[in-house]
């Protein structure tokens, strides 16, 4: 009679039941991963949504901009940068000239306006794909707050007064947009009501809810947090140009492509344009930082099927990377934000690196421009423009390069799926 041997393991289970084990752990395992997946998923769905309703007015606002700038510039002949009322009230332009103004100042205000709802309308949108239309309304206002920050009533020399913070920018909005969105969400899971009173909570309860927390979210956290970040650019750009020519030409430009229009920019721009009417330090690395990453980012929309074989963005992308590039000629940078908005973790230090490859490229080679003034116009105010247009195109081809690599990788994967 032969003998069956009971093999044990280390672990003092059977190998039938060590196999079971290890079955239920990969599941459990496969189950964590596919959360996660699916979080992501829901996330970035919730990010495209919002991005898909701001690119139109982003990309209105921005060529309405632009040719506004190039209707002085280019065409009636004015020095960059002048103002144009100061132009029109000059008495130097009569006739079509005079004209030509009046209607660049009109088009650039309302070019410009349009500009500043292209954040509220993609925190408005990303909060109605989570919670719905109350959170739709209540996203807008938050994403508004976000670009313009309400003023707050301050005692200032024995005086009550109202002082405006500084704005917390896309990153405030994208901050709002989910909190209210998945907070609007909750709240309509678990306020029940009778049928009778539903008008009520959907109409009035819920939206006062949200209203208040938006108020409060973004006048006592999310707006301070933006000044907090705003003061400490300023504090430490100031230490940079102290410490040397390179030192504060990558902080100078790292400080002002992280936003892109943001806070943390105009701090940047603050201490820039002291530091150079002082004759202290050049404002070169800002006015090259300032277009590399929506020339960058739009590069990638052309080179990325020359570079790995296919797209790497969504259909709505590609009209969105042209344009980008076209307002960053303009002095423009606004135009990268749907890029940065839609993976923002990748992009943002994406953006930063590529300022640094570029502005120290710039500065090595010897460019120096001191007018406050980023558009191509300006280009013949620089000191050593081929060292100059040097620094654009090295970190501009980073950004490109290094974009298209890494989301062909994530398609690669499993983990991107792009609609082509």
């Amino acid at each position: 009679m032969a003998v069956k041997k009971k093999v044990i393991s280390s672990t003092g289970a059977t190998p039938t039941q060590q196999t079971a084990s290890n079955n239920t752990n990969q599941q459990s395992s496969d189950k964590k991963v596919s959360k996660k997946s699916s979080m992501w998923k829901e996330i970035n769905k919730h990010l495209m949504t919002g991005i898909s309703h701001m690119i139109p007015v982003l990309l209105m606002g921005g060529l309405l901009g632009a040719i506004a700038e190039i209707i002085p510039n280019a065409i009636v002949g004015l020095k960059p940068g002048t103002d144009l009322l100061e132009a029109m009230n000059s008495g130097l332009y009569s006739g079509m000239d005079l004209q030509l103004l009046n209607l660049a100042k009109l088009m650039g205000n309302f070019g410009f306006t349009l500009f500043g709802f292209a954040i509220p309308l993609f925190a408005a949108f990303c909060a109605n794909s989570i919670g719905g239309k109350t959170a739709l309304i209540t996203g807008f206002i938050g994403g508004y707050v976000a670009v313009k920050p309400v003023g707050m009533p301050q005692l200032v020399d024995g005086q009550w007064t109202e002082v405006v913070p500084v704005a917390s920018g896309f990153l405030g909005a994208i901050i709002i947009a989910f909190a209210i969105g998945y907070f609007v969400k909750w709240l309509n899971k678990v306020i029940k009501v009778s049928h009778n009173w539903l008008a009520f909570k959907t109409t009035f309860l819920v939206p006062l809810i949200a209203a208040a927390t938006t108020m409060v979210l973004m006048l006592f956290v999310i707006t301070p947090i933006g000044g907090m970040v705003n003061e400490a650019m300023k504090t430490f750009l100031t230490s940079a140009g102290e410490a040397g020519e390179f030192g504060y030409a990558a902080a100078l430009a790292a400080a002002t492509a992280f936003d892109l229009g943001g806070p943390v920019n105009k701090a940047a721009g603050f201490v820039a344009l002291g530091l150079a009417t002082d004759d202290v330090l050049p404002l070169t690395a800002r006015c090259i930082a300032i277009v590399i990453p929506s020339i960058g980012l739009g590069l990638t929309t052309l080179i990325d099927q020359k570079l790995v074989g296919r797209k790497v963005y969504d259909r709505q992308f590609y009209q969105a990377g042209k344009t980008s590039m076209f307002l960053s000629f303009m002095g423009i940078s606004e135009g990268a934000i749907p890029f940065a908005l839609e993976r923002p973790g990748f992009v943002i230090p994406l953006n930063i690196a590529g300022a640094i490859v570029g502005a120290l490229t710039g500065v090595g080679l010897g460019a120096v421009q001191w007018f406050p003034e980023s558009a191509i116009w300006a280009w013949p105010l620089v000191e050593n423009l081929p060292a100059y247009i040097g620094g654009i195109a090295a970190g501009a081809i980073f950004i490109a390069v290094v974009n298209t690599l890494y989301r062909n990788k994530l398609i690669k994967d499993g983990k991107l799926t792009v609609n082509g």
